[in-house]
């Protein structure tokens, strides 16, 4: 699967029937990580920048990650949306 959201580059992926927490994959220059939605545990490695980034992207799009995530798990498609 393609990444979900880009965002300054970032890519930002959501994988169907993933594992709990809700997290996200993220894909940049300089490194991968993945983070939780709700707590904003980083796991991987980047610069500060972009988890900052990727933090601000998650406050302004909360709802829209939580539906993707919802709808990933149950297996239906979803759309690459760029920012």
């Amino acid at each position: 699967m393609g990444s979900v959201f880009v965002i300054q580059g970032i890519l930002i992926y959501i994988y169907a029937f993933d594992h709990n927490p809700p997290h996200l994959h993220v894909r940049s220059g300089d490194g991968k990580f993945t983070i939780t939605i709700k707590d904003r545990v980083v796991e991987g490695k980047a610069k500060a920048k972009t988890i900052q980034v990727v933090n601000q992207f998650i406050d302004e799009h909360l709802d829209e990650i939580n539906e993707v995530w919802d709808k990933a798990q149950n297996g239906k498609r979803i759309e690459k949306i760029k920012r």
